[in-house]
């Protein structure tokens, strides 16, 4: 059996608005114990965004700037890849990597359902 992207995504998604402060959204991060945190559409027109700890690292700390002063729009990475539910694991990961990220929202019929990593996609992929 093909093992799908539904199989292997975390149905759990934390997500913020992009007015969000890093330094709020950092404290989400620690607290839900997670290391990229979704940023929702501002509307139907908009698209997902993504911030991850190295966004973090790279574009705030490593820039000198704090962590308070910056909101979560302007160092996120968009629009960001989706990925299928339905999508053949072997496929999400080859897709993934070719556009070296780690992590994309998962979609069915328009609408978010989870989040896929390469990291689940090895261990949870394992476990089946």
């Amino acid at each position: 059996m093909i093992e799908r992207v539904r199989d292997v995504m975390y149905s759990y998604v934390v997500n913020i608005h992009g007015i969000t402060k890093v330094s709020d959204a950092l404290t989400i991060m620690k607290d839900e114990n997670i290391q990229t945190i979704l940023v929702r559409p501002r509307n139907d027109e908009d698209v997902y965004g993504l911030i991850t700890l190295r966004d973090i690292a790279t574009k705030i700390l490593a820039a000198g700037k704090r962590l308070e002063d910056v909101h979560a729009y302007e160092i996120m990475s968009k629009p960001v890849l989706t990925v299928d539910a339905n999508m053949p694991v072997h496929y999400a990961a080859r897709y993934l990597t070719n556009f070296n990220v780690s992590w994309a929202p998962v979609m069915e019929n328009c609408e978010l359902v989870g989040m896929v990593s390469l990291m689940g996609m090895v261990w949870k992929g394992r476990e089946l």
